[in-house]
């Protein structure tokens, strides 16, 4: 990732509208996946506001990040961390690895999943997110260094190719999607120089605050339904030795 997206993620973390319906998503799902007291590993915690509102929320959070600029806004935050520059999580160290937004910046994803799976305790699980559909590529793709976007078939197929059984996958921020959706695919035809610059800004407080309970509502609705498309997809798998293992 580009020095900017970092100081965006930790200008507008606790603020943006995305960020906080994306952290409040993630920290539901894994309130309903994961035992409360869990050991959960953050692979690529970014500045680790996910992780440190798990931690409130009593699990036992540990990030992991490769970015001396995020490993440095984590620990004066409070998040323990691994550097990934210089050590790699225990085998069987925690009981759920997340990896949200992650996947989308690395050339062999299926290698890395297959490699954290070996981070996960018998009985444990994976919590993943990341963006979809190449046809919204924008410029926070750009800033981000991301080498693609998913379908919810591709994530499955990965996931699957990486030894896991997938039990849930959804695509979610949806209710936002047409405007999203038309807002890149204008800038692509009438601005293309704005594909090289980040779609996050600081944005009025009232508009902040609307699109912050639309998604408030849209995360109590992902818990009784799978959403069609989505900007991002959610997925929950187990490995399919420990499900092998447990039958």
């Amino acid at each position: 990732m580009e020095a900017e997206a970092y100081r965006l993620m930790e200008e507008l973390d606790n603020s943006h509208w995305w960020y906080r319906a994306r952290r409040e998503i993630i920290c539901a799902a894994v309130a309903r996946l994961v035992r409360p007291g869990a050991a959960i590993l953050d692979y690529g915690c970014g500045t680790g506001s996910i992780g440190l509102l798990l931690q409130e929320r009593g699990y036992r959070v540990v990030g992991a990040e490769v970015a001396p600029q995020a490993l440095g806004v984590c620990r004066a935050r409070g998040l323990t961390t691994h550097d990934l520059a210089r050590e790699w999580p225990s085998t069987g160290a925690a009981d759920c690895v997340l990896s949200c937004d992650v996947l989308e910046h690395v050339e062999d994803d299926v290698g890395l999943l297959a490699r954290l799976r070996a981070t996960i305790r018998p009985g444990g699980c994976f919590l993943g997110t990341v963006p979809a559909y190449e046809c919204l590529w924008s410029g926070e793709d750009y800033v981000s260094g991301h080498v693609r976007r998913y379908t919810r078939s591709d994530f499955r197929q990965r996931l699957r190719q990486a030894g896991y059984r997938v039990s849930w996958c959804s695509y979610f921020l949806t209710l936002l999607f047409p405007l999203a959706a038309g807002v890149i695919l204008g800038k692509r035809l009438f601005c293309p120089g704005a594909m090289r610059r980040s779609n996050l800004k600081q944005l009025p407080g009232w508009l902040n605050r609307v699109l912050s309970r639309v998604f408030a509502l849209e995360g109590r609705l992902l818990r009784y339904w799978n959403f069609p498309f989505g900007l991002s997809i959610i997925a929950a798998a187990r490995p399919v030795d420990h499900c092998s293992a447990a039958a």
